[in-house]
């Protein structure tokens, strides 16, 4: 694989697109100096970045791999085993020795984040002195309208940005501390991701999409193909893992990102409005898978969303507002149809003290 062709195929569709270097950057979430490694051959993108840039490009993950564009009678040559081969082969053999941190009673600890853009005159503070703790197992959401910082405190979390000030540990780990390269192995090693677009690879299948997490850790094969049927078994999509993305529906797709996540046994499963393109019947399954994931295999799961529907499915909600955790509230003993009122009220109860504030 010619790290430098691929480096000079970025810059060409980049450019064709007329972005600059910084505009993709800002597009993917990451600094320029990071997009300039790449086209000239220094570095390879993150492989959590790859469906986004692949997209944003208009290429395929082949043509990527290819470092040129691919006519579409020749996309399916490549098979999955050439081509998880190439991924394995990129990321190497890392000798980074990690330390491996006790157990702790917490999946996730936030202490006094905070998140400002820009300086001078008007910066903008995304996120103000944000703290709580999740406990292990736990259904956990985060919920405010759009704008209110929740998706930025996402990103502080999963190591993709970071805080201005404050500490997040994520099983007892600081991962506010550590380099680009060491978070981007922390995200594939420890973190579970679920987005609203689904960000799968449609020249691979269903089966081939979730192996994909585990190739990437060099798992062995028989251990690859037990794990994928397991957790296929677990989110009912079994019958569909010959298929393609493109053939399959839109709940199926998205419990595929979630088979594809939960595969690598991550410490906390993120999910970004992860209902937010689905049907209200594919929404309600995924939202009891999560419920189910939760409850009986003790997956900790912090999800971000607007919608009441799906905050009342979680064990605890925190509300957002402004960049601030202004109130939370727990189930507990509560059946979800109470929850739901009681989420409703506290929504109330915060726009009345914004319009009181005014």
């Amino acid at each position: 694989m010619d790290q430098t062709k691929i480096g000079g195929f970025i810059s060409e569709r980049r450019r064709a697109n007329g972005w600059t270097q910084n505009q993709l950057a800002e597009m993917l979430g990451i600094t320029n100096k990071a997009v300039s490694k790449w086209e000239t051959g220094r570095s390879m993108p993150d492989l959590s970045l790859f469906p986004q840039l692949c997209n944003l490009l208009g290429i395929t993950l082949n043509e990527l791999f290819a470092g040129e564009c691919i006519p579409e009678e020749n996309l399916r040559e490549k098979t999955d085993e050439v081509l998880l081969e190439v991924i394995t082969n990129w990321l190497g053999h890392n000798q980074w020795d990690e330390a491996v941190p006790p157990a702790a009673e917490n999946a996730l600890e936030v202490c006094g984040v905070s998140k400002v853009y820009g300086s001078g005159d008007a910066p903008t503070q995304a996120v103000k002195n944000v703290s709580f703790q999740i406990p292990r197992g736990s259904f956990t959401g985060i919920m405010g309208a759009s704008g209110c910082g929740k998706t930025t405190l996402l990103h502080l979390i999963a190591t993709i940005d970071k805080p201005t000030g404050g500490t997040v540990r994520i099983s007892g780990r600081d991962v506010t501390a550590l380099s680009e390269s060491e978070a981007a192995r922390f995200r594939r090693e420890h973190l579970g991701f679920v987005f609203q677009e689904y960000n799968l690879l449609d020249t691979l299948t269903i089966y081939e999409n979730i192996a994909l997490a585990l190739t990437v850790k060099e798992t062995p094969k028989d251990t690859i193909r037990k794990t994928v049927l397991d957790v296929s078994e677990k989110l009912g999509i079994s019958s569909v893992l010959d298929q393609f993305p493109y053939e399959v529906s839109g709940g199926q797709r998205q419990r595929c990102a979630c088979a594809r996540a939960l595969a690598a046994d991550p410490d906390i499963l993120l999910a970004d409005e992860p209902t937010g393109a689905l049907d209200s019947q594919a929404a309600r399954q995924l939202l009891d898978t999560f419920s189910m994931l939760s409850r009986e295999y003790g997956v900790t799961i912090l999800m971000v969303t607007h919608d009441v529907l799906s905050a009342s499915c979680c064990d605890r909600i925190f509300f957002m507002q402004d960049g601030e955790i202004r109130t939370s509230m727990s189930r507990n003993q509560e059946n979800r149809q109470a929850f739901f009122a009681g989420i409703l009220e506290k929504m109330a109860w915060m726009e009345e003290e914004n319009r009181d504030v005014r």
